[in-house]
């Protein structure tokens, strides 16, 4: 039997804190080494940079669920970011812009960690930047 719905709602909400407060350094405590995603390279180090490449572009930029769904070992969630462009991201220099966008996020869990991650961030920032 797997991880009860409070139990991932817990590692889910700690693992949040913890990309909130910059602690890149931590992920690990949350995201498995051979984590999947939506980015071109695999890999808990891939997830780390995919991390802190939002946090560098938007310093003061924060995830906020707005809707959580659990099913068996799969969390997925709505949320809401706010941030402030003021570092390159993903090749775009600062623009000094504030966003307020949507994402959507589906994790898989496995042994308490993040084995797989799908989610649309790096395009919406894109396109809110572009707009």
């Amino acid at each position: 039997m797997g991880p009860s719905r409070a139990e991932l709602l817990d590692v889910y909400q700690r693992y949040l804190a913890c990309c909130n407060d910059r602690r890149h350094d931590e992920l690990g405590d949350f995201v498995a080494a051979d984590v999947t995603g939506s980015g071109p390279v695999d890999g808990l180090a891939a997830y780390v940079e995919g991390v802190a490449a939002i946090t560098t572009g938007f310093p003061d930029y924060r995830w906020e669920p707005q809707q959580v769904l659990v099913d068996g070992d799969t969390v997925a969630v709505r949320l809401r970011g706010r941030g402030t462009h003021r570092g390159t991201f993903d090749g775009i220099p600062a623009t000094g812009r504030a966003v307020d966008v949507q994402e959507l996020v589906v994790y898989r869990f496995r042994d308490g960690r993040i084995v797989g991650c799908w989610g649309d961030l790096f395009p919406v920032l894109r396109d809110a930047l572009a707009n």
